[in-house]
């Protein structure tokens, strides 16, 4: 079925001046402050001024902390983080995935003890989905939780985490018990990760977050620790990361790094390489908004959100692509660009720009894994367009 384009209300255009404002004006002086001692690092002050107004979840109830808005108000917040360089992946973790899985299926006890602090960035989750042999198949993992008296058994690995030191707790998938298929038995865990029995590693890498590596071991977890129902979190688990698959955070990052490409002087074959990305990208904006409002209407987003994370991170690969042909160009030279910007716009020598362009090259390709990956999102819109072409027929 057609579906006209997704429109703002002028509500939602004020909404997205005003948290606009924030980010460029209030909160610049410590987004620089926060590259120069570690590109990408959490921005603290950042997310508690968004926490302070509702900002960083503002569809969540009041009680809560939110402002009982919509998903739509909660994508123009993410949205707005990445045209203006800040770092989303503990907003993401803690707010899109742990908060949103809470607010689906958490007790009432628990949502009052974790949402509250969630929404004001004065707690931060991390989420324990992926394992060192399940690759991306989440049917493949091998942590289990068993019963013991009124309360559980926790063992097991976990990777591909960002800021687990961070972090007071993690949302972790376990498996509780068997079923009919591989994604049955599975169960979501609310831990402790800085208790008795859980060993956090860091992983080597280019990516500009260190990726962590956890290890469970025979830790012990209270009965309301499990979130929804025991053995049915396949289903939640896919729910909740519709949210991320939007692809709003990914789409922002290529327009972005495109944004800061153009303020310098750049080769005549970069110059038309970045006119045809910048082709692309109402396309992806597309993609996304339509996933955000399909999403909002309460409908099945499952494939538009997949085709939206599809597009959107393969184009931020494509732009890093550009900025790196762009940075061999100039052989020889530290900056990614040619011209020397103002003193003013230097962070230690270095260009705040080029900080950001730099880093680029290792942020792009973990966002074509983070969510599922590219070839996952593939699957997800064959199979919807297969079972759509069955319906026809």
């Amino acid at each position: 079925m057609f579906t006209p384009p997704f429109t703002f209300t002028p509500e939602q255009e004020r909404f997205r001046q005003e948290v606009r404002e924030l980010l460029r004006v209030q909160c610049r002086e410590d987004l620089v402050r926060a590259r120069r001692a570690r590109p990408w690092r959490h921005p603290d002050l950042t997310y508690r001024r968004l926490g302070e107004r509702g900002w960083l979840a503002p569809d969540w109830p009041t009680e809560y902390g939110g402002l009982g808005l919509s998903i739509v108000e909660s994508a123009i917040v993410a949205e707005e983080m990445a045209l203006a360089g800040v770092p989303d992946s503990a907003r993401v973790n803690t707010v899109d995935n742990a908060g949103s899985t809470l607010l689906e299926a958490g007790t009432d006890e628990q949502k009052a003890r974790f949402l509250p602090a969630m929404a004001a960035a004065e707690r931060l989750f991390v989420v324990l989905y992926s394992e060192p042999d399940a690759g991306s198949d989440l049917g493949g993992l091998a942590t289990h939780a068993e019963r013991e008296g009124d309360g559980w058994r926790l063992s097991g690995e976990k990777i591909w985490n960002v800021g687990a030191n961070k972090a007071e707790y993690g949302i972790c998938l376990a498996r509780t018990g068997e079923g009919k298929s591989k994604y049955a038995g599975l169960s979501l865990f609310l831990v402790p990760l800085h208790v008795d029995g859980v060993r956090i590693g860091e992983i080597p890498g280019f990516n500009p977050e260190a990726f962590d590596h956890i290890v469970f071991d025979d830790v012990r977890l209270p009965a309301d620790a499990l979130v929804g129902a025991e053995g049915e979190a396949w289903q939640l688990v896919n729910e909740v990361l519709a949210v991320e698959r939007t692809g709003v955070y990914f789409y922002g990052h290529a327009q972005r790094w495109l944004d800061l490409l153009t303020r310098f002087e750049l080769p005549a074959r970069a110059v038309s390489d970045v006119r045809a990305l910048r082709a692309d990208l109402p396309a992806a904006r597309l993609l996304t908004w339509h996933a955000v409002d399909l999403l909002s209407r309460g409908e099945d987003a499952a494939a538009a959100a997949a085709a939206a994370k599809w597009w959107t991170s393969e184009l931020t690969s494509r732009v890093a692509a550009l900025v790196w042909s762009v940075r061999e160009a100039f052989t020889g030279h530290e900056q990614v660009v040619a011209r020397r910007p103002a003193a003013a716009d230097r962070v230690d020598g270095l260009p705040t720009d080029d900080v950001e362009l730099t880093t680029a090259l290792s942020e792009a390709p973990g966002l074509t894994v983070a969510g599922g990956t590219s070839e996952m999102m593939l699957a997800t819109v064959s199979a919807a367009l297969f079972d759509e072409a069955l319906e026809v027929a």
